[in-house]
């Protein structure tokens, strides 16, 4: 027997869906692990980034990758980005500097 397209649409339309296959577990950011690299810029720097997230405390060795939560990776990247900001801005003040103090020389 045939079925008419109208039958097979009403049979799709009456047919359940398993809402539990379809619902996803909540995202937890605790699990979400990223990796970060946090660079030793000198010999006599210590050996460790010490971060503090919601009352806790990271220490993430420096010179190698490292597997962190995705609340602390934001931390240390956002860090970074300034860090990156303000010695871009210290270098321009420098160079600043010394082109005046050239008009002098």
């Amino acid at each position: 027997m045939v079925k008419k397209t109208a039958e097979i649409i009403e049979e799709v339309n009456t047919e359940e869906v398993n809402t539990e296959e379809v619902t996803a577990a909540p995202y937890d950011p605790w699990k979400d692990m990223r990796t970060v690299y946090v660079p030793k810029r000198s010999r006599t720097e210590q050996n460790t980034l010490e971060v503090g997230v919601n009352d806790k405390t990271y220490f993430v060795p420096k010179d190698q990758p490292v597997e962190v939560p995705a609340p602390v990776w934001e931390v240390i990247t956002e860090m970074m980005r300034r860090q990156k900001i303000m010695e871009d801005e210290a270098k321009r003040e420098s160079d600043r500097q010394k082109a005046a103090m050239a008009q002098f020389i």
